[in-house]
């Protein structure tokens, strides 16, 4: 795969609404449980891990736009 291609991939993963409502709800999930009182140490990790991983999802698929940017600038 191009690194066009990749950029066009996440662009409309990025763009997507279904995609987008899904982050949002893990994202308030996961901070939620950190107003939560009583949660464990064990839930407190797990929602660090979730926050950390969508925030990872979220900037690889931008990277990849950033890439494709670039690969088109030096095609032209």
């Amino acid at each position: 795969m191009t690194p066009e291609q990749r950029k066009l991939n996440a662009e409309r993963l990025l763009n997507d609404e279904t995609l987008r409502l899904a982050f949002d709800m893990i994202q308030d999930d996961a901070v939620g449980v950190f107003r939560y009182p009583n949660a464990s140490q064990e839930d407190i990790m797990e929602a660090h891990r979730m926050v950390r991983a969508l925030d990872a999802l979220r900037s690889q698929l931008e990277r990849f736009i950033l890439d494709g940017k670039m690969a088109e600038r030096r095609h032209k």
